[in-house]
């Protein structure tokens, strides 16, 4: 019955044993997930001639593989990461010819079989924290495709055959933290490999002077290595290199070849202690971007930091203010100074003398406040963005970055902000994320070119009324949680297209909301919003529109005017009715009700005849009347997710009701439905029934009409009887999802012709798990 099926992916089973395969030829893809119990893949899965993905992760009960899996001809991806208890691999691995990917991560093997050696189209090898892994087999240097090796985590693994350099296909290799001690020279051979880690191998001594063949290399990470303590001298001659990092490392001197590197764009020497001074040549370095050198001893003289002529980013973490000196002679050339988690309490004096600063970002959370010298500084800067928690206010002189186009505060304690922001005339984007920020000052409204403005604050109460005379502003989001009213000014924003207000305070809007001619997007997360005002209907470029309230109970009448709107989204639990005049909403092709009060949807849904999307959701919802659907020929999607009220498709006035009327409908999704109890025809056009969680369910209609259904969930329909016709449908499934053994242990209540019948392959092996009779 399911020789056709493509995929079928089984997470949380708790099953000791895979199904037979013998019926399923068709896989081309196979998932055990997280199956914690199983213990035996079934010797017959062998036999799936089409398998090219098979993924077992997280089967931490899982020892072995059978055999026969060395059958797999197609195999492209084998997965068995995270099963913690798996130690052998089948001796003729080697016969999995199409294998190009193998994750045995987190693992106990202990070996690999010598016939590895025969993947010669595998391209990415993954042993990653295994832990009893204690040696290579030499047989691994004839993987002549290998592009990935990751070896990270291997504790065990002290050495890497000498025949390395002969897997010339190599572009990344992970050995962090194994216990290696020495690289083979023939490293120098991979000449592909372009990303080297060997972090917190701790044993690790030195490196090979081969590695400076390595042409193509642009990553080398010796972070964490404690036992190294010199570099190779012609380290220069890598020259595509672009990252070397070596923290915590024991060098004591850089060698002067370094200045070779022109791609070198990131340097990192944290924590190395031993290190007194950077060589002359690193003046040298044009395309140097990050310079991190926390925690050494570097002092800031002319010996220590030659001038780097073109450095573009400075990035000091965890630095104290001394060490912004050693970016001091590099003050003309830099553009971009990124303070990340720097101990200070003030801007130190030196940064005022980087005279083309343009991006500034101050995330250092200790910094107090801005000093009173930018004024006459710092004139080319357009970026400024400071997060602090001890910043409370800004200096009045910030009115003099005339430049400046991007403001953004992330400073929980500031309060206000002062009067001369109202200078900075070239602003184009605002971001206030200050959680106590109680005011804006009146200047804000002569910030004549911001476009996006965006406040964040749990005290804001009011907006000055000279937000009005922002003329440029396309967007602007109120996240004031304490906002109790908006002026009606707002209308003067004649630009506005987006405009989102979240508040647990504010009740009305004004009615001058409806001057907003342009605006396209409305969102109101408003618990407390009583009501809309009628000129909401005067929105004629609105297509979004969401409101999210628990006082809201009823919708203006010019609601209907909205010609434009096509998403419409109503979490509004009281709300009572809608009018009528939203059958007028013709445009409307998503509408999503979230009413408790509803014992039914709308009856103009059905007069909707463009709605593409249709979500509802409500406590009150017993019966659905399939009726109102008659006119919703071109409905794509119908979600009724936890209408858990919901007993089934009768209605009183006209009896027994289908949705087969929907004749263009795909996607069909009464999840958590926990009340109904039967489902009724579906159309043909259905591709995707979701009834998982419908706990008394208990009959369907027939389904041999679903011809092209592709997905199918039924996970937690623990009374379920029977799903006629579905026998006659099973060959063109893709994905069948069944989540747990469906929640069926020991409830089943299946006839013994749906457990034949039905389930004849897939669900033979999860009803064994459960107590039938």
């Amino acid at each position: 019955a399911f020789e056709r099926l493509k995929v079928l992916s089984l997470r949380d089973v708790e099953t000791k044993t895979t199904p037979d395969f013998m019926n399923m030829s068709g896989l081309v893809k196979l998932q055990f997930l997280n199956c914690a119990a199983l213990t035996t893949i079934d010797e017959s899965i062998g036999k799936l001639k089409n398998l090219t993905h098979l993924s077992i992760p997280g089967c931490m009960l899982l020892k072995e593989l059978p055999d026969s899996i060395c059958q797999l001809s197609s195999l492209e991806v084998l997965n068995i990461d995270g099963c913690y208890k798996f130690s052998s691999l089948p001796e003729r691995l080697g016969e999995l010819g199409s294998l190009k990917m193998l994750d045995l991560t987190n693992t106990s093997i202990e070996k690999v079989p010598d016939s590895i050696g025969q993947l010669i189209n595998l391209c990415v090898l993954l042993m990653g924290e295994c832990e009893r892994l204690s040696r290579l087999p030499d047989s691994i240097c004839r993987l002549s495709s290998l592009e990935m090796l990751g070896l990270n985590g291997c504790t065990k693994l002290c050495s890497i055959p000498e025949g390395l350099g002969d897997m010339e296909s190599l572009k990344k290799i992970d050995l962090s933290e194994t216990c290696i001690e020495v690289i083979p020279d023939s490293i120098g051979r991979l000449t592909n490999l372009d990303k080297l880690s060997l972090c917190n191998s701790e044993r690790l001594r030195e490196l090979p002077a081969s590695i400076c063949q390595l042409k193509l290399l642009k990553s080398l990470n010796l972070s964490g290595c404690h036992s190294v303590c010199l570099l190779p001298e012609r380290l220069g001659d890598m020259e595509k290199l672009e990252e070397l990092i070596l923290d915590n490392t024991r060098i004591e001197v850089i060698p002067d070849s370094v200045g070779q590197l022109k791609s070198l764009c990131l340097l990192s020497l944290q924590g190395c202690k031993l290190l007194k001074a950077l060589p002359v040549s690193m003046r040298q370095l044009s395309s140097i971007q990050q310079l991190k050198m926390s925690g050494t001893f570097l002092m800031s003289s002319e010996n220590d930091l030659p001038h780097l002529a073109a450095i573009n980013i400075t990035e000091l973490k965890n630095s104290s203010s001394e060490l912004l000196d050693l970016c001091d002679q590099s003050h003309k050339a830099l553009e971009i100074l990124h303070l990340k988690d720097a101990i200070i309490e003030e801007l130190p004096d030196c940064v005022g003398r980087m005279e083309n600063l343009k991006e500034l970002r101050l995330e250092c959370e200790m910094l107090k406040e801005l000093p009173n010298w930018i004024e006459g500084y710092l004139e080319n800067l357009t970026q400024l963005k400071v997060r602090s928690i001890h910043l409370k206010a800004l200096p009045d002189c910030i009115g003099s970055l005339k430049q400046l186009r991007e403001l953004n505060l992330k400073c929980e304690n500031l309060k206000a902000l002062p009067n001369s922001i109202g200078s900075l005339k070239q602003m184009w984007e605002l971001e206030l994320n200050c959680v106590n920020l109680e005011a804006l000052p009146d200047s804000i409204g002569e910030l004549d070119n911001v476009a996006f403005f965006k406040i964040k604050s749990a005290k804001l109460k009011a907006l000055p009324n000279s937000i009005a005379l922002l003329g440029s502003v396309e967007t602007l989001v109120l996240h004031c949680m304490s906002l109790e009213a908006i002026h009606v000014s707002l209308g003067g924003l004649k630009k506005l297209l987006e405009f989102e207000v979240w508040s647990n305070n504010l009740e009305a809007l004004p009615d001058s909301i409806g001057s907003l001619k342009h605006i396209q997007t409305l969102k109101l997360k408003c618990p407390n919003l009583e009501a809309l005002p009628d000129s909401i209907g005067e929105l004629e470029s609105l297509g979004y529109f969401e409101v999210d309230s628990y006082r809201l109970k009823l919708l203006p009448t010019s609601i209907g005017l909205l010609k434009r709107i096509w998403f419409l989204s109503l979490n509004c639990i009281n709300l009572e009715d809608l009018p009528n005049s939203m059958e007028r909403l013709q445009s409307l092709r998503n509408l999503h009700l979230h009413c408790d009060n509803f014992a039914a949807p709308p009856n103009f849904i059905g007069r909707l005849e463009n709605l593409w999307t249709f979500s509802f959701n409500s406590k009150m919802l017993k019966y659905l009347d399939a009726a109102i659907f008659e006119s919703l020929g071109r409905l794509r999607r119908l979600y009724l997710i936890g209408c858990e009220n919901l007993e089934g498709m009768l209605a009183a006035s006209i009896g027994k009701t289908d949705f087969a009327r929907l004749s263009s409908l795909e996607s069909l999704d009464l999840k958590d439905c926990k009340g109904l109890e039967y489902l009724p025809q579906l159309p043909s056009s259905l591709r995707s029934l979701n009834v998982s969680g419908c706990t008394n369910l208990r009959k369907m209609s027939d389904i041999s009409n679903l011809k092209t259904l592709k997905n199918l969930c039924l996970g937690g329909c623990k009374l379920l009887e029977d799903v006629p016709g579905l026998e006659n449908i099973s060959t063109n499934l893709e994905v069948l999802e069944l989540p747990g053994p469906c929640n069926f242990t020991g409830c089943c209540h299946f006839s013994h012709d749906f457990k034949n019948k039905v389930f004849k392959v897939c669900m033979e092996y999860m009803l064994s798990c459960c107590s039938l009779c």
